[in-house]
């Protein structure tokens, strides 16, 4: 069933614990030439993260992406089969860029409740639907899942195109409009791209975070794989755009689904 929700809701508590989102976070989305960036990569509910521990070695590519082209930072995480730690970068030239994140695939086995009430969460109805059909409903939870994370920053007052480029990761979250070059209160329009095809029919949410609070507000993608988000609140804030998106799984013993999660943040100011 399509959902549209039109209107920001206050998010008050958590949904349920199985929603986890995944992001960059840059001290700063608005650096400048010179700096030292840090960063961080986080995960929790309601675009209130706690850092990522990672773990198993997961940070499978990093990238900075500028108006010059791409520069690969993987060699510069330190990660360990316990943890992950992100390095700061400087900043050397002007203009909108950014990072890009992925991760290899792990693994997660859930009781049926729960896997159907995160299917559920996460407008994943494809998947639902497949449980239904195949009198599945009582089963386990058996998925891979990886994740792409990417942050776009704004350094100086040039901007460029690039957010509005596909990266090549598996599920592609893409502004339609450089969120640093669009007119005050103007919406916000992104395509999802799932292995370089647009993905119709998946939820996405808009979070914003300020003051201490998160409102987010939900889409589905359109028969393009697009999605169009008011943003018409002013002042300083964070954004952050996320999908997921499930594949059924045929002929792994370990498996039966595989999820990819994407992930774009922003800043307003």
């Amino acid at each position: 069933m399509k959902l549209r929700i039109l209107a920001f809701l206050l998010i008050a508590t958590a949904a349920t614990a199985l929603a986890h989102e995944f992001w960059i976070f840059p001290e700063n989305f608005f650096p400048k030439v010179g700096d030292k960036l840090a960063w961080k990569i986080q995960v929790g509910e309601d675009y209130m993260g706690e850092r990522w521990g990672g773990g198993s070695r997961r940070v499978e590519r990093l990238r900075l992406l500028t108006s010059k082209g791409e520069q690969n930072l993987t060699a510069t995480i330190q990660q360990s089969d316990a943890q992950v730690e992100p390095p700061a970068f400087k900043i050397e030239q002007a203009g909108t860029q950014m990072l890009v994140l992925e991760t290899n695939n792990s693994f997660i086995e859930l009781e049926a409740e729960k896997f159907e009430g995160y299917l559920k969460e996460d407008g994943l109805q494809l998947a639902i639907d497949y449980r239904q059909k195949n009198g599945e409903q009582q089963k386990i939870g058996r998925e891979f899942y990886r994740r792409c994370a990417k942050t776009i920053m704004q350094v100086g007052t040039a901007t460029n195109d690039l957010p509005t480029q596909p990266t090549g990761v598996d599920l592609d979250i893409i502004p339609l409009q450089n969120p640093y070059a669009m007119k005050p209160n103007s919406p916000l329009s992104c395509r999802i791209i799932y292995n370089q095809k647009p993905l119709a029919n998946a939820m996405v949410r808009c979070w914003r975070r300020v003051n201490g609070k998160t409102e987010v507000e939900f889409q589905q993608t359109d028969a393009k794989g697009e999605a169009t988000f008011a943003l018409t609140k002013k002042g300083k804030a964070s954004y952050m755009l996320s999908s997921v998106h499930m594949v059924r799984l045929t002929g792994d013993d370990k498996a039966d689904w595989q999820s990819l999660w994407g992930s774009v943040t922003f800043g307003v100011r």
